[in-house]
């Protein structure tokens, strides 16, 4: 449930790799389209892994395609060619994702631990799943903050056309990376 959200959440951290060649709104596209499929495959996995009656094999069977899932989308961000223009944004989403995915690789870890399991998420309430959570307000709260830089873009549309403008100071973004309130 907030696991999937997170996938999805994890798209803003896309919008932060600096350096390339794509214009802002191809990048923003490439991210949402990457944070699309992370959010299916999570929803497909969580679905799966409620379906089934809560056994050690299937949570880390559960995890280790968490952590698949964290590792594909991780090398497919690094592998985005963004524009300049967001290179601040850049290290502070590779941290974020990075420290995510390093708390859901502790919570694998403890989850491996586990003896016994009676629930479907109990991990959440071991000290590696409350430092997870805490994380996963940091990835929402730059979600929220990347979303909000995005849609401000909007502002710019009256200025598109001005032919002494280059196009990257007029460009508009429209993306939706379905940040929680």
């Amino acid at each position: 449930m907030r696991r999937e959200i997170a996938g999805v959440l994890c798209v803003v951290v896309l919008t932060a790799c600096g350096g390339g060649s794509l214009t802002l709104s191809e990048y923003a596209a490439e991210a949402e389209d990457l944070v699309e499929v992370m959010t299916a495959e999570f929803g497909a996995l969580d679905a799966e892994w409620e379906s089934q009656p809560p056994s050690l094999e299937g949570a880390r069977s559960y995890w280790e395609g968490r952590l698949a899932i964290r590792a594909e989308f991780l090398d497919a961000v690094r592998t985005l060619n963004p524009p300049d223009s967001v290179e601040a944004q850049h290290e502070a989403a590779l941290d974020v994702f990075d420290r995510i995915t390093a708390a859901d690789q502790a919570l694998a870890a403890r989850v491996a631990t586990f003896e016994s399991i009676s629930g479907h998420w109990e991990w959440v309430d071991t000290p590696e799943g409350e430092a997870a959570e805490a994380v996963l307000e940091e990835v929402y709260a730059f979600c929220r903050a990347s979303q909000a830089e995005y849609d401000a873009t909007k502002d710019l549309e009256p200025l598109a056309d001005v032919p002494w403008l280059p196009s990257e100071a007029s460009e508009v973004v429209s993306v939706a990376f379905g940040c929680p309130p």
